[in-house]
């Protein structure tokens, strides 16, 4: 067997690594010390719709979490302001992303914090046509993150 005639050291460090995933790619928001889902108190759900026109995959300018890039939609909304629509982290939503196109009609469900600008929300949920991508809980906790812990 490779690990009977592995260093011990090593051994441990491979069993280290499969009994402890690693955190998942996540975002805390704006200048928040955790995030929203750990915090007692939930902002409040907004339910928008309008047309996606711009999406957008890149550094995120005010995240304080791990993730490297973010995906956001630029949405024109029906009442006529731009909204820019934070989704989560580019790794974890690719099969989202295939399903959207500038020009798309949306519905979507999302929140934001008082640390936000006044044109920015985080998507909870969001619908394309027939489909509907639920990106985080009742909690508010992304459903990236809790897969990648394996459940609750």
């Amino acid at each position: 067997m490779l690990i009977e005639n592995s260093r011990p050291g090593v051994a441990l460090a491979l069993l280290l690594v499969l009994l402890f995933p690693l955190p998942a790619a996540a975002q805390k928001g704006t200048g928040e010390p955790t995030g929203v889902a750990r915090q007692a108190v939930k902002p409040p759900i907004e339910t928008m719709s309008g047309t996606i026109k711009d999406i957008k995959v890149g550094p995120c300018e005010r995240t304080t979490g791990r993730s490297l890039q973010g995906v956001h939609l630029i949405v024109q909304a029906t009442d006529g302001k731009t909204i820019n629509l934070h989704l989560g982290p580019a790794a974890a939503l690719e099969d989202v992303l295939d399903q959207l196109s500038a020009g798309q009609q949306i519905t979507f469900e999302a929140f934001r914090t008082d640390a936000m600008p006044q044109d920015a929300y985080v998507a909870k949920s969001l619908t394309a046509g027939d489909t509907t991508f639920e990106l985080r809980d009742d909690s508010l906790r992304p459903n990236w993150a809790i897969a990648a812990r394996g459940g609750r």
